[in-house]
Formats: C-alpha cells, sequence, structure tokens
C-alpha cells in the first residue's frame, strides 16, 4: 500500500509559509504539506507499507481513535494539500474521487477475490456516508469502467457488471452514462461503437476519450471520443502508438499524453495531435521524450501497469499495481498518514528503496523529468 507522505527526516514542526495550518488541531479538513507557489512538492515522498497486517492494524497511529478513520490528501488547488478523514468500514474500502462544495465523491470498494465498485458521498458536517442514486446501467462495477470529470458530469462508459469470478470479453459493455454533480441524476449516452472494458478514460478539451479496453487485437489501441456537443462517439483506429504493449493516458496543461510501454522500445511519452483541417493527414501521436530510467522492471509494468497522477503542476508516473488510488481521469486523493504530522511514526524503520518520475514542461513542450523517493517500511 502506497501513502503520499513528508520526507521522514522532515522535522516535524517545521513550516515554511507563515499561514501553513500545520501546528493546528486536527479537524475534517486541514493543510498538511508546506505550500508550494510552484506547484512542485519537493518535501513529499511516497511511503510504501509492505507489510499488509501492519497497514490493516493502523500500526503506523500512535492514536488508538485513529483506528476508526482512513485519511486522504487532495490538492485543494495546484500549490496547497488539504486533508480529510473518513470513517473506516471493515466491510469495504473507501476513496475519495472528486471534492465537491457540499461533499465528497466516493468509492466503494467491496473486498475480496472479486473485487466490486460503487459510487457514494461524504459529508464532513454529517459525518454520513450516502449511496448515490443508481444508475441506467444498474450493477456497473467501477472497477472495468472508464471515468473522467467533465464540465460538472462524471461520465461513465464500458466495464462489466456485477463481480462475476471469470470476466469474459463477451460481457464488455459499450453503455455511457454521465451523472449531473448539482442535481444528481442519470442521463444515458449513445452507446460506444465498441464493447470495452478496463479501458482508460480522460476528459480532454470538452470531450470524452475512452482508449483501449478490448481484447481484439485491432482494437486494442484504439479509442472513442465522445463530445456532447453532438451527442456522438468518434471512433479512432490507430489512438496508441501500435508499439505499445500496454499505455496510461492523461491530459495535462492543455495536452493529451500518452505514456507507452513494450519489452522491446522501453517507456516513451507522446504528445496526441488533432488535426483541425479534415484535409490534413489526420490525427496522430508524437513522440517528445523517452523515459529517463532504462531499468524499469517490465515484468511489473505488464502485469500492473503505470498511471500518470496529477500533483501540482506535475504528472506523478506511478509504476505497479497500487490499490489504493484510486483515480479519475488523472485525478486522486491519496491515502496519508494520519493527523498530525502526516509521516510515518518514530518508531518506525523506513528505508529509501527506489524512485518514481515526475514529469513537468517548461518552455512549450519542453519535458522535465525529477525523482520522487520512495521510502519503505
Amino acid at each position: 500500500m502506497w501513502h503520499l507522505s513528508r520526507k521522514p527526516n522532515t522535522p516535524s514542526r517545521t513550516t515554511t509559509q507563515p499561514n501553513n495550518n500545520n501546528l493546528q488541531p486536527f479537524s475534517p479538513r486541514n493543510s498538511i504539506f508546506p505550500i508550494s507557489d510552484t506547484g512542485v512538492f519537493k518535501n513529499i515522498c511516497i511511503i510504501r507499507l509492505v507489510n499488509k497486517d501492519d497497514d490493516d492494524q493502523h500500526v503506523h497511529c500512535n492514536n488508538n481513535s485513529c483506528n476508526l478513520w482512513d485519511f486522504f490528501a487532495y490538492l485543494s488547488s495546484p500549490t496547497q494539500f488539504h486533508s480529510v478523514a473518513i470513517p473506516r468500514c471493515p466491510s469495504f474500502r473507501i476513496e475519495v474521487i472528486a471534492i465537491l462544495s457540499d461533499n465528497f465523491l466516493c468509492t466503494k470498494f467491496t473486498l475480496g477475490p472479486n473485487p466490486f465498485s460503487s459510487l457514494c458521498t461524504y459529508t464532513c458536517s454529517d459525518n454520513e456516508l450516502s449511496d448515490v442514486p443508481k444508475m441506467h446501467c444498474e450493477d456497473r462495477n467501477l472497477v472495468a469502467a472508464a471515468a473522467a470529470f467533465l464540465d460538472g458530469f462524471l461520465y461513465l462508459a464500458g466495464g462489466y457488471k456485477g463481480n462475476p469470478p471469470d470476466v469474459e470479453p463477451s460481457v464488455y459493455l459499450n453503455m455511457s452514462e454521465r451523472l449531473n454533480l448539482k442535481t444528481w441524476e442519470w442521463q444515458t449516452l449513445p452507446d460506444m461503437q465498441n464493447q470495452r472494458a478496463f479501458a482508460t478514460g480522460a476528459a480532454h478539451r470538452n470531450k470524452f476519450y475512452v482508449v483501449g479496453g478490448s481484447t481484439i487485437a485491432t482494437l486494442k489501441h484504439s479509442a472513442e471520443i465522445y463530445d456532447p456537443k453532438t451527442n456522438s462517439w468518434k471512433f479512432v483506429n490507430s489512438f496508441v502508438p501500435k508499439e505499445a504493449d500496454g499505455y496510461a493516458v492523461a491530459s495535462f496543461n492543455g495536452q493529451l499524453l500518452i505514456l507507452t510501454w513494450s519489452d522491446r522500445l522501453g517507456m516513451k511519452l507522446w504528445l496526441w495531435i488533432e488535426m483541425a483541417s479534415p484535409n490534413s493527414f489526420g490525427n496522430r501521436p508524437r513522440l517528445i521524450s523517452c523515459f529517463p530510467c532504462k531499468q524499469i522492471e517490465m515484468m511489473t509494468l505488464r502485469q500492473n501497469g503505470a498511471n500518470m497522477v496529477r500533483v501540482g503542476r506535475e504528472l506523478w508516473i506511478v509504476v505497479g499495481k497500487n490499490d489504493r488510488i484510486f483515480q479519475v481521469d488523472g485525478r486522486c486523493a491519496w491515502p496519508v498518514f494520519p493527523a498530525p504530522f502526516f509521516r510515518p511514526s518514530d518508531e518506525h524503520k523506513v528505508q529509501h528503496k527506489e524512485e518514481i518520475y515526475a514529469l513537468s514542461f517548461s518552455r512549450g513542450l519542453r519535458v522535465t523529468w525529477r525523482k520522487i523517493p520512495v521510502y519503505y517500511i
């Protein structure tokens, strides 16, 4: 399990901004990391709890009352993290996926060999979890659906129903719908042209992108793009470069990026270019950078893939399985250690074992990479 944390060697009572709220008593929402004027958080890291029993028992929490809560960090602005505490439930796990004006949109993740995920909300003032109205596609499992936030709606497409022990491509869905985050009403959208599950969803320039999610060889690198203005889907056969064995997609700084990996050619970063003129050469990806580390474990990538997660004004490349980061369109709330210092307690032995990489843009499309330390407990 992964946690976002202060670096272990950072003094717990050091502040870098006079308005930082680190020393205030815990409240349901508070500022948890030093404010970064640039949106690049250099004093935070990732902590991996390799002992599952430690995580389940919350041994990192010195206050017994913390055992009743799960803590998350989310970006309230590109330069500041806030936190939220949500009641811990023994039968399911809560993930925060959106911060709304009155509450938090969450998923309930049912644990077990056949996981199932559904939507709910959490209201801090009432300390209450409430189910979201049922989707038109009842029993859609969010574990396998593509999702994105766009103009006050949560868009969903594809996936499958229920939690069967074996999921065959024949049960993949092509149905799509969206949730109005003000009225909490579902609206049915036109079906996609193809059945898809475990596809990647992204919102980019007022359109909803659904990439991949098919076991059919000719559709593996394809995408479908929904335009709310025309209420229609557009099929793109060669969206992801053909060389890719796997990929991740994210909208960042007004650009649509594709991270690809393959045994033969390693990891690469591409920019998706959509041509405005119908008579032009056509839509195509353009290579803009190669991944700086040549020693990425390809076995891990093949089995568990990677995500591009927006953190401030950077994209963090998170490689490998992490069942506590549920993201929609590159945004997520990270699990964190309990208040007030949001870092491992002093009795834990912390080892620096690896890094992940973050990218940002400078001077147009010039890509800058930096390392984020990953510590193990």
